[in-house]
Order: structure tokens, then C-alpha cells, then sequence
């Protein structure tokens, strides 16, 4: 009996101290939204700066920014330039995709294509 006792309260106090807990404000953090870019980033013919296109979405508001933001980017000489850039005002890098043409059998990457995310203020 006092081995049973004694199994049954070890297995709960490892269940409970291995039972995940979180803070109160980690719950209204995990239940962030999210507002994206698509970042276009391509050199420019005998160039070495780089021509770069920003798309925040589709509202007036969000053309007019990423319009804004293409300005800033365009002419940067480097693709971590770029990044660097967008981490300082808030986006967090979440994808990227290399961007290839292929012409009479040979291809090569043209540019990359950044996919970012920033915390909205709720």
C-alpha cells in the first residue's frame, strides 16, 4: 500500500510540473495579427543597384506606403540592405523565393522575393 501511495504521488508531481504554463500576457501575445509584405527585389540591367518593389496590400492607404517604402529601397546595393531595412521599422522575415528565367536552355536566379510579417497594434 505504501508503495502505491507512493508511485501515484510521484507520477503527479511529474505530470503537474511537466504541464505547460503561461503567463497572462502570453496569451494576448499568441493572439497577435499580422500584416505582410511582399517584397520584390531584382537588379537592375548593368547595375549593381538593385531595383526593388514592395506590396503591402490592397487598400489606398497600404499602396501608398508600399509605393513609399519601393522609393526608400530602390538604388540600396545590397539584398541585406534591404532586410536590414524592413527589420528596423518591425517586419520579421518569413519566407523567401528566388526568382529564375530561363532563356534558350540557360537559367539563373534574377532576384528574390521576400515574404515578411509585422505585428499589428491591436
Amino acid at each position: 500500500m505504501y508503495k502505491l501511495l507512493l508511485i501515484t504521488f510521484l507520477t503527479v508531481c511529474c505530470l503537474n510540473s511537466s504541464s505547460a504554463h503561461y503567463p497572462t500576457n502570453a496569451v494576448a501575445k499568441i493572439q497577435n495579427s499580422y500584416s505582410y509584405a511582399y517584397i520584390r527585389v531584382e537588379g537592375k540591367f548593368l547595375s549593381k543597384k538593385l531595383k526593388v518593389k514592395v506590396d503591402l496590400g490592397d487598400s489606398d492607404e497600404q499602396i501608398a506606403d508600399g509605393e513609399k517604402l519601393s522609393e526608400i529601397l530602390t538604388n540600396k546595393k545590397s539584398y541585406a540592405a534591404v532586410l536590414n531595412y524592413m527589420s528596423k521599422i518591425g517586419f520579421e522575415l518569413v519566407n523567401t523565393f528566388d526568382l529564375t528565367d530561363n532563356y534558350n536552355g540557360s537559367g539563373g536566379t534574377s532576384g528574390i522575393i521576400y515574404v515578411m510579417k509585422k505585428a499589428e497594434e491591436n
